[in-house]
């Protein structure tokens, strides 16, 4: 009975890594020690969701848990396939914090088996239009680049229905769509950066919703086809004219005055080159660019910066070779007109980057001293959240940073219904904002629990105004782990669930 007690607390536990991800939909930090292991698979297969551990010391003693992520993914871009019990495997991946031991044993989130790779877990999944996984780019200081230059295959519209399939175990969520109710996915779908929303009402789907989809379907090279949602359950997802033939990219032709090319994802993302820019004839004709948006932590040599949002520019010479990839990390291009740039940002960024807005910059790689450099004449507009500036030489990589804020806020816009949102950020160490939301003058009380149930501390109590509450709890004095907060106005509770990794 004890054994099958823990089997299930187990099962708990992975139920909270593989389904714990909300809001930005990332769990774990780039900061996972990578560790390559070696030893004898046992696999459980009492429970609904195999589980899977490894002895390395071959001992027949189990020293860890290897997590393969939902029992129906597979990786579309390998021949990589779970173990078997008893097989000895070479495991390559992400070790995590010791709040996440059960029994005493770690947690590895395996990226690689016997060679094979089973899952990049910080692959930015909306720049991979022409198939779900990327070819080129790759995160951290391996420098090859996302932009993927000129390709002229168009998207086939198609309308799909089926069931949601959501792998929270990458570092964001990815969503996939099975058509014919195998379990299994039949397309992998595209819902661009995790802070994408559109003002139509429509919302990611949740893992096991019945949708149908509307959108633009590219053959795979590998895998699953990739569907770029354009509509869910008959409501606008995107603008499918932003992607258009180049996904985003596009020409800079000579003589041309003001060819924009924006970022496939945000249309207030562009980049305009003023005629005369291939110096009298010096250059090329026309150059295809694009501009790309990165996740934070795909970007080279971002350590030590605090981004918030980030982007890749390419720009392609006749013969197809990316100008701006020089030598090393990116590089940079010089040309005989400005380069007008406007770069933007939403709220939920600001939010979830805990940003203050007072010391935004925006930054440029700067190849030849390899160091990041402030863009001292970039205009910043903090009522339209944009940032423009103009420059005849053009970097590969840009960053949006800022100083980091901790606040305690009241919005007194006039909500519609009590809600309790997911703290940011999550997981953090030791601090992280709960905000909740009230309709009426309120006598509220939220509390924080551990694990097992117990109260550790009541955050915030007392008579409320209606609006937006946002409070900081500094958690200094906690033990690493798995933690619930909870809140009482009247007849509402809600409660979430929150890490704190130290």
């Amino acid at each position: 009975m004890e054994k099958q007690i823990n089997r299930l607390l187990i099962l708990m536990l992975i139920s909270v890594v593989t389904l714990s991800a909300q809001g930005m939909g990332f769990m774990f930090p780039d900061t996972l020690a990578q560790v390559t292991l070696t030893g004898k698979v046992t696999v459980d297969n009492s429970l609904p969701m195999p589980i899977y551990y490894l002895d390395v010391n071959g001992d027949n003693t189990n020293e860890y848990y290897l997590n393969f992520g939902p029992t129906w993914y597979s990786p579309d871009n390998s021949t990589a396939v779970r173990p078997n019990n008893g097989d000895q495997v070479t495991i390559i991946g992400g070790q995590m914090n010791s709040s996440m031991n059960m029994n005493g044993l770690p947690m590895i989130i395996v990226y690689q088996i016997n060679g094979k790779l089973w899952r990049d877990p910080f692959d930015p999944m909306w720049n991979s239009f022409g198939n779900n996984t990327h070819m080129m780019g790759q995160h951290a200081d391996n420098c090859s680049g996302y932009a993927f230059g000129v390709s002229g295959t168009t998207a086939q519209n198609v309308t799909l229905t089926g069931t949601a399939l959501v792998d929270t175990t990458y570092f964001m969520n990815l969503y996939y769509l099975d058509e014919n109710q195998d379990g299994k996915p039949d397309y992998f779908l595209n819902f661009g950066p995790w802070w994408y929303e559109p003002n139509t009402g429509a919302k990611r789907p949740n893992n096991g919703d019945n949708v149908t989809i509307v959108g633009g379907k590219l053959q795979a090279t590998n895998g699953l086809s990739v569907v770029i949602v354009y509509q869910i359950n008959g409501k606008v997802w995107r603008d499918s004219s932003l992607i258009g033939k180049y996904f985003g990219g596009g020409w800079m032709r000579k003589n041309n005055s003001n060819d924009k090319v924006m970022n496939p994802f945000d249309e207030n993302d562009f980049m305009m080159m003023g005629s005369g820019w291939n110096m009298g004839g010096m250059m090329s004709d026309s150059m295809f660019t694009r501009m790309l948006e990165l996740n934070p932590y795909n970007m080279p040599k971002s350590k030590g910066e605090n981004i918030f949002k980030c982007y890749e520019i390419g720009i392609f010479n006749s013969n197809g070779s990316n100008g701006m990839m020089q030598s090393g990390c990116g590089g940079m291009m010089n040309f005989g007109s400005n380069g007008n740039f406007q770069f933007h940002f939403n709220d939920k960024q600001i939010q979830a980057y805990h940003i203050d807005k007072n010391s935004l910059r925006v930054k440029y790689w700067n190849s030849q001293t390899n160091q990041w450099i402030i863009i001292s004449n970039a205009v910043i507009n903090s009522s339209t959240n944009t940032i423009t500036f103009s420059n005849s030489q053009i970097a590969s990589y840009y960053i949006l940073t800022s100083d980091n804020v901790t606040a305690v806020e009241y919005d007194a816009t006039v909500p519609t219904g009590y809600s309790l949102e997911q703290n940011y950020p999550n997981p953090f160490n030791p601090s992280t904002n709960i905000s909740y939301t009230l309709p009426n003058e309120e006598n509220i009380v939220l509390k924080i629990f551990d694990i097992s149930g117990r109260e550790v501390k009541t955050l915030d109590s007392g008579y409320k105004q209606a609006g937006r509450h946002t409070i900081t709890l500094n958690a200094d004095n906690f033990a690493s782990g798995v933690y619930f907060y909870q809140l009482n106005a009247g007849s509402f509770i809600a409660t979430k669930k929150f890490v704190l990794m130290k």
